[in-house]
C-alpha cells in the first residue's frame, strides 16, 4: 500500500521535532554586563547565544524564551492533533446515513428501574428481595461480568451479553 507523499509542511514539522528532541534539555539565562546569555548543555552552562542589552526588550524575550516556547508548542500541538483525530473519528462514526450507535448503558439503566425487569431478575437470576434498583444493578453487573454499565457501550462482548439478556427478558415477558 502506497503512503501519500509527505507535504513540505509536514517535512518541516518533522525536522523541527527532530531538532527539538536532539537538542539540550537544560536551558537557562545569565545576565552579564554586555547582555543576556542563553545557556544550554548537560549542565545548563554552555553558552549558546549572547543577546546584547541594546536589543529591543521584546526581541530579547523572544530569543531567550524560544527553546522553552518551542518545546511547549510542540507538546501542545501533539494534544491538539490527537483531539482533532478523535473528533474526525467521531464525525466519521456519526456520519449522516449511518445508524447512530446504541446507548446500551442508558437502556440498561432504564430497564433496571422497571418493575417487570426486577421481577424477571428475581425469577430467572435469583435476585433476592427487596427488589431495589441497587440490587438489580449489582446482580446485573455480576451476570454480565462488567464493573460499570459504561462497558456496555465500549466493550462489544459486554454489549452482546446485554443484548442476549434483554432478548431473554423480552421472551420472558411475552409468556
Amino acid at each position: 500500500m502506497n503512503q501519500p507523499a509527505t507535504s513540505p509542511r509536514q517535512r518541516r514539522l518533522n525536522a523541527i521535532r527532530t531538532r527539538a528532541a536532539e537538542a539540550s534539555k537544560n536551558w537557562g539565562f545569565a545576565g552579564e554586563a554586555d547582555g543576556m546569555r542563553l545557556l544550554a548543555g548537560e549542565d545548563g552552562k554552555e553558552l549558546i547565544a549572547i543577546v546584547p542589552n541594546a536589543a529591543n526588550f521584546i526581541d530579547r524575550e523572544l530569543v531567550l524564551n524560544a527553546p522553552q516556547d518551542l518545546i511547549w508548542l510542540l507538546d501542545l500541538y501533539q494534544v491538539v492533533a490527537a483531539n482533532y483525530r478523535k473528533a474526525l473519528d467521531e464525525i466519521e462514526r456519526l456520519r449522516p446515513g449511518q445508524e447512530k450507535p446504541k446507548d446500551y448503558a442508558a437502556e440498561c439503566a432504564m430497564k433496571c428501574t422497571e418493575p417487570a425487569f426486577k421481577k424477571y431478575m428475581q425469577e430467572r437470576h435469583g435476585l433476592d428481595r427487596p427488589l431495589t434498583d441497587h440490587r438489580v444493578v449489582t446482580k446485573l453487573r455480576s451476570i454480565l461480568n462488567i464493573r460499570s454499565r459504561a462497558e456496555l457501550n465500549n466493550d462489544p462482548a459486554a454489549a452482546a451479553r446485554w443484548q442476549n439478556l434483554r432478548a431473554d427478558f423480552d421472551a420472558w415477558r411475552r409468556r
